[in-house]
């Protein structure tokens, strides 16, 4: 049964996604295509009080060739993914990993929507949790970006950028980066996740 977590009140605040903790989501895959392309890695990283924890890191054997051009991005091959679990042994655990927690990554969009197309091929659940898409709650504290690329806006915000372009690497960047945008929604006097979801909705119908 999926954990009753405080974001399902509408005060939670800022301060309580910090403490109670979120997950940093980050997929790489064989393209960009959401209702074609395959998941080649994925990682789920928990972050409690502000610390990363161990989380879900996987290979996933997509069941196709990897295309090199996207091999020359992530650095995987068929080879180094060939002993990895298909994807749909690994949502259970993702399922698992994210237990019901805020979920956290940069165009978070692109990611649920290849899960989501998983999860109803191999018949189990999406996930269904709130999530905070770094990219949009950059736009939502300066609307004149443009483009938002994770290694920018960490950059922009002096955050580090960790092994680009891996599963785990990029989801511990987006969560550092998150931590980093919440101090300043909580400087201009933004108080609960609600609030923060609000003000994505409102950034992601601007672009």
């Amino acid at each position: 049964m999926m954990a009753w977590w405080p974001w399902r009140r509408s005060s939670t605040s800022l301060a309580q996604l910090v403490t109670d903790g979120f997950v940093a989501l980050d997929l790489e895959t064989t393209g960009l295509d959401t209702r074609r392309d395959a998941v080649v890695s994925l990682a789920a990283i928990p972050f409690v009080d502000r610390q990363p924890q161990p989380g879900l890191r996987t290979l996933v054997n997509p069941g196709r060739p990897i295309p090199a051009a996207s091999t020359r991005i992530h650095g995987l091959d068929d080879a180094a993914v060939a002993s990895g679990p298909p994807i749909a042994r690994v949502l259970p655990e993702l399922a698992a990993a994210c237990d019901g927690r805020v979920l956290v990554g940069h165009a978070i969009d692109f990611d649920l929507a290849v899960l989501t197309r998983d999860a109803r091929a191999a018949a189990l659940p999406p996930l269904r949790n709130p999530a905070l898409d770094t990219r949009h709650l950059a736009l939502a504290l300066d609307r004149h970006l443009r483009e938002i690329t994770l290694e920018g806006l960490a950059e922009r915000l002096g955050v580090p950028v960790i092994d680009r372009h891996t599963a785990a690497g990029d989801a511990l960047t987006a969560g550092l980066i998150l931590l980093r945008l919440l101090r300043d929604f909580e400087a201009k006097g933004v108080r609960t996740l609600a609030d923060l979801l609000r003000l994505q909705r409102e950034a992601r119908r601007r672009r």
